[in-house]
């Protein structure tokens, strides 16, 4: 029997021009997470990452810690179709365009009054956003749908598990979204939001495990994060 650790990457720029790089507490959370792995003996036989920069910055500050722990880490795969899905991209597109819905005013006027809850309102916002989006009501040119973005995901999953040889422990470091639709897939879940709402779950440097055996595919553990304190967690 085989296992998948898929690890959501570390806490990125959130609020920042470029979303795509890790924050100061990011970067502790990644170097965390790779002593903790090392303190586990935990020796992967492959590892695979997406081509975002944050998800490639929390494996390669990984991959440090095995090194100073005297562990070995594989060089990592490049794997296009572990990014994440491209709501935010959209949503920085299409929002100025929906300044009339009667929601988005109502949490615009809530900020106003309130605006030391920015963070929160932020966060109802783009669900609200990101559901319209998954519903298909939402299609904004050049982005790719999430349609497409969960096939994506799917033939990523589908690829590492035909490479994997028996008793074989493989990395996936990759984004919440992708971790929500593999986890979708695996659980046979049908309906689209409640495997996208999978991705507000999903903390920061978390690790979900996967059993494979004989084409059989489990879930294992969901979103487990032993390795931060309180102070240290978030999920976005």
């Amino acid at each position: 029997m085989s296992k998948i650790y898929l690890f959501r990457h570390a806490q990125a720029s959130i609020g920042k021009a470029n979303y795509d790089v890790l924050s100061t507490n990011g970067e502790k959370q990644a170097a965390e997470l790779g002593k903790y792995l090392c303190n586990k003996k935990l020796i992967f036989d492959k590892v695979y990452v997406g081509n975002l920069q944050r998800q490639k910055h929390t494996q390669e500050i990984v991959a440090k810690e095995y090194i100073s722990s005297g562990l070995t880490m594989p060089k990592p795969i490049i794997l296009e179709d572990l990014n994440e899905h491209q709501a935010t991209e959209a949503m920085k597109i299409e929002m100025p365009k929906m300044l009339e819905d009667e929601y988005l005013k109502s949490l615009k006027e809530k900020l106003i009054r309130n605006p030391e809850n920015k963070h929160s309102v932020m966060m109802l916002g783009f669900k609200y956003f990101f559901h319209k989006w998954v519903n298909n009501e939402i299609i904004v040119e050049g982005i790719i749908p999430w349609k497409e973005f969960r096939k994506n995901s799917i033939n990523a999953l589908n690829q590492i598990k035909s490479e994997i040889k028996k008793g074989e422990k493989i990395a996936v470091f990759s984004s919440g979204g992708t971790i929500s639709s593999m986890i979708g897939e695996v659980l046979g879940i049908k309906r689209e939001i409640a495997i996208a709402n999978l991705n507000f779950s999903v903390r920061n440097t978390s690790f979900s495990k996967l059993l494979y055996s004989d084409k059989d595919t489990n879930l294992l553990t969901f979103n487990e994060l032993p390795h931060l304190k309180d102070e240290m967690i978030t999920f976005v």
